[in-house]
C-alpha cells in the first residue's frame, strides 16, 4: 500500500512538467525536477487541487471543447508581458469558424494587441463587461488562483476547460504547448507536425494603424532593431558595434530603432555615435500595433528575447534573435518562425557583435527559411 501511495504522488507530481499530450515539447522540465525539491511540487499539485474543489470548479472542467460550445469567452489575465500573451493566445487561430462568438479577457494594457482581431470578436480588461453576454464555456490559462480569478468573481457556475493545467514551473515552448494542448481539447487530430508549421504569434491591425505607418514615409527596405529590455542578461548593450561592422562590409541599409522608454538612453548613445547609414529613430514613439506594422514592414527584424520579439514573429518578419541563460531558443522559436537565433550561456550581449552583423547582412542577402541556431 506504502508503494502504491508513492506511485500515486508521483504521477501527480508529474503533472507539474509533464505535458497532458503525447507529442514532444521543448523545455527545460528535466532539470526542474533536478533543482526544484520534490516535495514541493507535490504540494503545490495537491494544494492547487484542493483549491479547485473547495471552489466547486473541480466538476465543472471540460476534457474536450464541444461542438455545442458556441460561445466562449477566453481569459488570460495575470501574465502581464507581452511576448506571454502573444505566445499562449497564438494557438486561437484553431478556433477560428467552430463558435458563433469568441471574446477575450486580459490585462488593459494588452488589449491593443487584439482589438482588430480576426477571432476573438471583443478584448475586454473589465470582466463586467463580459459579463453581460451568456457563454456556454470559459477557457482559462491554468489551475492557479491568478489564472480563476474572475471566472469566480463572475462566471462560476460555467464549465470551462484548462489550457495549461497543473503544468508550471520549467521553462518551455508556450507557442507551440498552446497548438497541441487546443488540437488535444478540440480532438481535431491535425498532428504534431502540422500543428509545428503552423505555430506562431498572430496578429491582425486595423486600416487606421496601416495608413499611420504609411504617412511615416519608411524606406522600402530597412533593418528594424529592438533596443532596451527589462533585464540585464537579456538587454543586448552592442548595437553600436553591430552597426559598425554592417558599415565595415558595406552595408548601408536604413535602420529604425524600436523600443520603449526603458530603451531611450540606448537609443541616445547610438545617435551620439555616427554611422554610414540612415537611422530613423522610433522608440517609445508608437503604440504597439504600429509597431507590430512597421516590423511587418521591415526587411529584418535584429532583436533580444522580448516583447518586440513576438511581435516581429506574429508579423512573419524575419529575425536574427538573440537568446541567453536558461531560455533556449528552442523554447520561443517553432518550424513556423524565420529566425537565425544564437545562444549565451550568461548574457545576450556575450554574442559578437560581429556575428550579429554577418546574420543581418545574410537576412538582407538571401533571407529567412525556417529556424537555425548559431555558435556563439
Amino acid at each position: 500500500m506504502f508503494e502504491s501511495l508513492r506511485a500515486w504522488c508521483r504521477r501527480l507530481a508529474a503533472q507539474a512538467y509533464t505535458p497532458p499530450f503525447a507529442a514532444t515539447l521543448p523545455s527545460n522540465a528535466r532539470a526542474f525536477v533536478a533543482v526544484e525539491p520534490a516535495r514541493k511540487i507535490l504540494w503545490r499539485r495537491i494544494r492547487r487541487g484542493l483549491w479547485l474543489r473547495l471552489n466547486g470548479q473541480a466538476a465543472l472542467e471540460q476534457r474536450r471543447i464541444r461542438t455545442s460550445d458556441r460561445r466562449i469567452l477566453w481569459i488570460h489575465q495575470g501574465m502581464p508581458q507581452i511576448g506571454d500573451s502573444l505566445m499562449d493566445l497564438a494557438c486561437r487561430v484553431l478556433l477560428r469558424g467552430r463558435a458563433e462568438r469568441i471574446d477575450l479577457l486580459t490585462d488593459a494594457h494588452l488589449v491593443p494587441l487584439y482589438e482588430n482581431d480576426d477571432v476573438f470578436t471583443h478584448a475586454w480588461s473589465d470582466a463586467r463587461e463580459a459579463a453581460g453576454h451568456d457563454y456556454d464555456l470559459v477557457i482559462v490559462l491554468s489551475a492557479s488562483a491568478q489564472s480563476l480569478r474572475e471566472k469566480l468573481r463572475f462566471f462560476r457556475a460555467l464549465p470551462y476547460v484548462n489550457l495549461h493545467g497543473f503544468y508550471t514551473g520549467p521553462e518551455f515552448n508556450r507557442t507551440l504547448f498552446g497548438f497541441l494542448r487546443l488540437d488535444q481539447l478540440l480532438d481535431a487530430g491535425i498532428g504534431a507536425a502540422n500543428l509545428a508549421a503552423m505555430a506562431r504569434p498572430h496578429m491582425v491591425v486595423s486600416d487606421t494603424v496601416r495608413h499611420s505607418v504609411d504617412a511615416l514615409s519608411l524606406p522600402p527596405r530597412f533593418v528594424a532593431i529592438a533596443l532596451g529590455g527589462v533585464r540585464n542578461w537579456r538587454t543586448y548593450d552592442a548595437w553600436s558595434a553591430v552597426l559598425d561592422a554592417l558599415d565595415r562590409a558595406g552595408n548601408d541599409v536604413p535602420v529604425v530603432l524600436l523600443g520603449s522608454a526603458n530603451a531611450s538612453a540606448m537609443r541616445d548613445a547610438l545617435f551620439a555615435h555616427p554611422h554610414r547609414r540612415v537611422v530613423i529613430d522610433a522608440v517609445d514613439r508608437h503604440s504597439l500595433p504600429e509597431v507590430f506594422e512597421i516590423l511587418r514592414r521591415s526587411s529584418v527584424v535584429a532583436c533580444a528575447d522580448g516583447g518586440l520579439m513576438h511581435l516581429a514573429h506574429a508579423a512573419d518578419a524575419p529575425t536574427v534573435a538573440l537568446f541567453a541563460d536558461r531560455i533556449d531558443p528552442s523554447y520561443r522559436l517553432t518550424a513556423a518562425i524565420r529566425a537565425i537565433a544564437f545562444h549565451a550561456p550568461a548574457r545576450v550581449s556575450d554574442i559578437a557583435p560581429s556575428l550579429v552583423a554577418e546574420a543581418i547582412d545574410e537576412a538582407l542577402r538571401h533571407g529567412v527559411s525556417g529556424t537555425s541556431e548559431r555558435c556563439v
